[in-house]
């Protein structure tokens, strides 16, 4: 009953810790790439109501970095108070042996790990093609929106330039319209009191309707010039169809990488696989780390805590740059770098276990 009881309190204190790291982390990641996304929005390269989507669809390719350092955070930051409270000699007390204390947040960090391989396999590289896929088609379509309030926009590679004073909020009406399209036989230029368009959000076509206006046709440097003035004309601008392509490998799925005989496919593979190992040797790492002796800061360790992920994460890096460069076999991918950090965390649970023996007098 205590086991379970103790279990239980253990499991529920180091999962809240680890949320709430997580979406610290994440919002701090956030804000800073926000500035990017609303870069894109002010230029017109993201449409404004794609916004939250893109942001949505980022946060889940975040995840995936930000679970390990998380994990080992919420570990250190839980044991650290109990050690500073004196909870872990309670527990020691009352007959809980070293590895009963250890256990919940093994179980917690197996946990973490098959939810990061999942976001690593599958959910992280399908929300980063569905945000390239997004962002290029939007700039297809900015592309091939002729009307800026206020400001002469070029579009279809300058064969034809669009203005209009104002657009009224829902986009639809156009007041003083200016257009001057390049034809095989000349230019026409359009001038026209008001307008209309309409937009087919599933094709990006645009149908504008001209009211009141001047038509102006003819050979540039020449006085022959059609002029014809009319009550209404109606146009329609197609953007050319989009093939969504993608040579960025972070982006490709797990079983295009599977197939591939090339190195750098081998090295993004790899990295994939080492995700959700990483999350599993950093909670094992963080439980003999968290150790505090009798009046020591209870925020002392999370120093060397930290120190140690960016040392692991870098490791983790070169790693990864040696087997796309035919440097390390991708037989041997990135499992010398688990073994090493997961090799120090077994010497450090066995020091600690030998000193509380010795301690104990068993």
């Amino acid at each position: 009953m205590l086991r379970g009881t103790l279990d239980r309190y253990l499991l529920r204190e180091t999962a809240a810790a680890t949320l709430a790291v997580t979406l610290v982390l994440l919002a701090i990641m956030l804000s800073a790439r926000f500035a990017k996304f609303l870069g894109a929005v002010a230029t017109g390269d993201l449409p404004r109501n794609l916004l939250a989507q893109v942001v949505a669809l980022s946060s889940i390719q975040y995840l995936v970095l930000l679970i390990p350092a998380a994990l080992l955070l919420a570990v250190m930051l839980t044991l650290g108070r109990l050690y500073k409270d004196s909870e872990v000699a309670a527990m020691m007390g009352c007959g809980v042996s070293l590895g009963g204390l250890y256990r919940p947040f093994l179980w917690l960090s197996a946990v973490m790990a098959l939810i990061t391989a999942w976001l690593a396999f599958d959910a992280g590289p399908w929300a980063g093609r569905h945000v390239d896929y997004i962002s290029k088609d939007a700039r297809r379509l900015v592309q091939y929106t002729p009307f800026e309030p206020g400001r002469f926009k070029s579009v279809a590679g300058g064969r034809a330039i669009f203005y209009t004073e104002q657009i009224d909020p829902t986009g639809e009406k156009l007041t003083t319209v200016f257009a001057r399209v390049q034809e095989e036989k000349g230019e026409s230029i359009l001038i026209a009191s008001e307008g209309r368009q309409s937009i087919d959000q599933a094709t990006g076509e645009r149908h504008v309707t001209l009211y009141g206006g001047l038509r102006y046709a003819g050979e540039p440097g020449s006085a022959d010039f059609d002029v014809v003035r009319f009550e209404e004309l109606e146009t329609r601008i197609t953007p050319p169809q989009f093939a969504y392509t993608s040579s960025k490998r972070k982006l490709s799925a797990t079983s295009d990488l599977m197939m591939s005989d090339d190195n750098e496919d081998k090295a993004e593979l790899a990295w994939r696989i080492a995700a959700p190992v990483s999350v599993f040797v950093l909670g094992l790492l963080a439980v003999p780390l968290s150790y505090l002796a009798p009046r020591q800061g209870r925020y002392g360790k999370l120093v060397l805590g930290i120190v140690l992920y960016l040392v692991y994460s870098n490791l983790l890096g070169l790693g990864q740059a040696w087997i796309a460069k035919g440097r390390v076999p991708s037989v041997v991918g990135l499992w010398w770098v688990h073994l090493l950090f997961a090799g120090a965390a077994l010497w450090m649970i066995a020091r600690r276990q030998g000193w509380t023996l010795r301690r104990t007098g068993a």
